[in-house]
């Protein structure tokens, strides 16, 4: 494995768990998600703030799979580290994703 596969791997993974972190996937429970997207609805502001976090976060996993990819044999090999690199990112998301967030808020 050369180094810039493995940068391209790492990268891919910081990417990923930039988006995971932006949405808030690890630490908030399905039942406040549900009453977080009710809420936003009534809200004009609050929902495209949402929408806007939801299009970047997934241009976000976009880029990371496409960072990725060039490094890969396969589409076949492609599903499976590319599913390892979620894995990870979501690992990384909850490592350091509240940190992040609360940081980020002030």
């Amino acid at each position: 494995m050369t180094i810039a596969l493995v940068v391209r791997f790492a990268l891919a993974i910081v990417l990923d768990a930039l988006a995971f972190i932006l949405w808030d996937v690890g630490t908030r429970p399905p039942m406040r998600l549900g009453r977080d997207i009710v809420a936003g609805l009534r809200v004009p502001r609050s929902l495209a703030f949402g929408l806007l976090r939801f299009v970047v976060g997934a241009a976000l996993l976009v880029a990371a799979a496409d960072v990725a990819r060039p490094g890969m044999p396969s589409l076949h090999a492609f599903t499976f580290i590319e599913t390892g690199m979620l894995i990870a990112a979501l690992l990384v998301e909850q490592l350091v994703g509240p940190d992040l967030r609360r940081q980020l808020r002030g």
